[in-house]
């Protein structure tokens, strides 16, 4: 694809950007990041990093052509350049009686794409006014060809219209021993409900164990809300002109937060409090920045890379199996919108990459591995985050990203301590930048290793020798503000 001139001297600005990451004088306080390298803490799942679809996207389109078929050169391209590994079919559309289930080829043409794509897949199947026969349909279908493609099955979507746990546990289950009576040897996750803690504690005690097939347990997050203030006066009249949106700088900014780790923190505590002592792993299958289909302004903007990195790394670091990013052209139901909180929409030759792409890219260049403890001191004013992984061969990744979106002053001069010299062999890193340090940044308006990711799915990003240093077991950079790096080094 030909790069235009305009987008060739962006690219040329925010490549010396990244250098003067490394080399340029700081105006920020120091901040300590200490790693110990003697103390890994669990294995990051493999497929940590994954992607959430709605079922009615399995369908071909108005042009009779299905996004999701094995011949889609662009979004297998993209899907492997991002490192995406879980793919989750499912969302409001697959309970929505208004909207048809996929018919038997469209199953086939996804799971075609799938195993193209090298990623293991998440099937939903229809629970409210749920049809047994057509989920067995279903399963006989990926048991016979797409077995080796398959992570679990689901049932259902976030059933919160289910008050009664009594009344919920017979459905769900009825669908389920459909499947397994065509498919012996089916695992299912489940509820994949919006944070009901009592509900997954229950899911766990009744269905968490060999007989019950539950493998994982699953919820759903958008840990900053609705994207409008009235998501009712779409609901109730389906006229979606009338919603009225939040603040997109100040929803910016909230992504950006320390507070929001106090979000993350109930949710997480109570996913893992209710799998302790079980053999039963948990994830979010959906999840995203703003609900409702994000938030134009805030959840497609540059914001949006920071914030999807650490959201990754804090939620792999606490143990959970991984995330998978609601995506698509559009979200929802009977009731949808265009998908302002996806990590790439189509367009031209392929598709338009969101800032929130970068983030997830990131993460797949710095997560691989067990985590490591890290620790950070630095000056309340600093808001930044870090987090290390070891591989094979003392191989560590570490991952520092600033937030702080103040232009002015929010330059990090950044130390980065291991309890282990370093080898001989050079450090490398990578850097995340924008136009003009602005988290307000657009697609096209944001560089990864001083790359755009294209529109075909291609990635030419570049790693960059750190300066050689005296101190073994230090290495030391400037951060811009609104940036991150991944730095690559071997330990002895």
């Amino acid at each position: 694809m030909k790069i235009s001139n305009r987008r060739r001297l962006l690219q040329v600005l925010l490549i010396a950007g990244a250098w003067l990451s490394v080399v340029g004088k700081s105006s920020g306080q120091p901040i300590s990041v200490s790693v110990k390298i003697d103390q890994p803490g669990p294995q990051i799942s493999q497929d940590a990093l994954g992607l959430s679809y709605e079922t009615g996207l399995l369908a071909p389109g108005a042009d009779g052509v299905r996004y999701f078929r094995p011949d889609n050169l662009p979004l297998l391209r993209l899907f492997k350049t991002l490192g995406v590994k879980s793919l989750r079919i499912g969302g409001n559309s697959v309970d929505d009686p208004k909207i048809p289930l996929p018919a038997l080829d469209d199953v086939r043409a996804f799971f075609d794409f799938a195993r193209a794509a090298g990623v293991k897949v998440i099937y939903s199947v229809r629970l409210h006014d749920g049809d047994a026969p057509s989920a067995a349909q279903y399963a006989k279908l990926i048991h016979d060809h797409y077995a080796d493609v398959l992570a679990s099955f689901a049932i259902g979507n976030e059933p919160d219209y289910y008050k009664d746990y009594a009344v919920y546990l017979p459905k769900w289950t009825a669908i389920r021993d459909a499947i397994v009576a065509v498919y012996p040897d089916a695992t299912f996750c489940g509820p994949d409900t919006n944070p009901i803690p009592a509900l997954i504690q229950k899911m766990v005690q009744g269905l968490g164990n060999s007989s019950g097939h539950l493998i994982q347990i699953t919820q759903h997050s958008y840990p900053f809300g609705c994207s409008y203030k009235n998501p009712q006066a779409a609901w109730k009249g389906g006229d979606v002109t009338q919603l009225i949106p939040f603040d997109a700088a100040v929803s910016r900014e909230k992504m950006l937060s320390p507070g929001a780790y106090k979000v993350y923190e109930k949710i997480q505590q109570g996913m893992a409090e209710a799998v302790k002592g079980s053999a039963l792993s948990y994830r979010l299958t959906e999840t995203s920045s703003y609900w409702f289909s994000g938030l134009q302004g805030a959840s497609d903007r540059y914001a949006a890379a920071l914030w999807a990195a650490d959201y990754l790394h804090w939620w792999v670091a606490k143990g959970a199996d991984g995330l998978n990013f609601h995506n698509g052209d559009r979200t929802g139901g009977s009731v949808s919108l265009p998908c302002r909180y996806a990590a790439f929409v189509t367009a031209g030759k392929g598709y338009e990459v969101r800032p929130l792409s970068y983030g997830l890219k990131l993460f797949s260049l710095g997560g691989q591995g067990r985590s490591l403890p890290v620790s950070i001191a630095s000056a309340p004013s600093q808001n930044v985050a870090a987090y290390a992984v070891v591989g094979s061969e003392n191989m560590v990744a570490v991952t520092v990203i600033n937030k702080n979106s103040d232009r002015t002053s929010g330059t990090a001069e950044v130390a980065i301590r291991f309890d282990h010299e370093r080898a001989d062999a050079p450090a490398q890193a990578i850097f995340l930048t924008a136009k003009g340090d602005d988290i307000a940044a657009s697609a096209g308006e944001v560089l990864l290793g001083g790359s755009l990711i294209t529109e075909d799915g291609k990635w030419n990003g570049k790693w960059m020798p750190l300066p050689p240093s005296a101190d073994k077991e230090t290495i030391k950079l400037t951060l811009r503000p609104a940036s991150a790096v991944v730095v690559k080094l071997k330990l002895q």
